[in-house]
């Protein structure tokens, strides 16, 4: 009992058939949406511009990303604030180690974070033409790490270990004698 061998597998196994339709894919697909063919030289193998606009064009799209990623940068501090507000008061008020360390965390961050400033816009600093957009997202970044330092302030204040009373001051006030100079009559 031999088998026949169905028509679509002789035709993979024949190159006339395999190398017409290679030829008939080549030809008749459309190159993609999007797609600009470019010219590559022979020596070398890289594309050359027609003109000095592709260029131009080529660095706006460069500074408008990196622009953007600037102001990714710098709102990644506003972003946490949400977050770092519900963990503040999620973590209670009473001098325990989690809602101390909560606070720190909330003032140390921010601290480290400025000292760093430069590199973390290091990726889009040098380019003279988006510079003072790029200080403008400083500034922001600046803002969103005082918000931080903000909420950590305010929880030590609500945990009532920063001295702003007068009663956190007494050791300093001198005791004044109202009964100095008075004479006091007994009966």
């Amino acid at each position: 009992m031999s088998e026949q061998l169905p028509q679509w597998v002789k035709n993979l196994t024949d190159s006339k058939v395999t190398n017409f339709l290679k030829e008939e894919s080549k030809t008749k697909l459309p190159a993609p949406f999007g797609y600009k063919p470019v010219n590559i030289t022979a020596t070398g193998g890289k594309s050359k511009h027609k003109n000095s606009a592709n260029s131009a064009i080529s660095s706006q799209n460069i500074n408008q990303l990196q622009i953007q990623k600037a102001w990714q940068i710098a709102f990644g501090p506003a972003k946490s604030i949400p977050m770092n507000f519900v963990m503040s008061y999620m973590s209670g008020t009473s001098l325990q180690i989690i809602p101390i360390m909560t606070a720190l965390m909330l003032l140390s961050g921010p601290v480290k974070a400025l000292f760093t400033i430069f590199t973390s816009f290091k990726p889009v600093l040098g380019n003279k033409e988006i510079e003072s957009q790029v200080r403008v997202a400083m500034i922001v970044f600046i803002l969103g790490q005082g918000a931080l330092m903000y909420i950590g302030i305010r929880k030590l204040n609500q945990m009532g270990v920063i001295p702003n009373t007068a009663s956190d001051w007494l050791v300093w006030e001198r005791l004044v004698d109202y009964s100095k100079g008075i004479e006091s009559y007994t009966f």
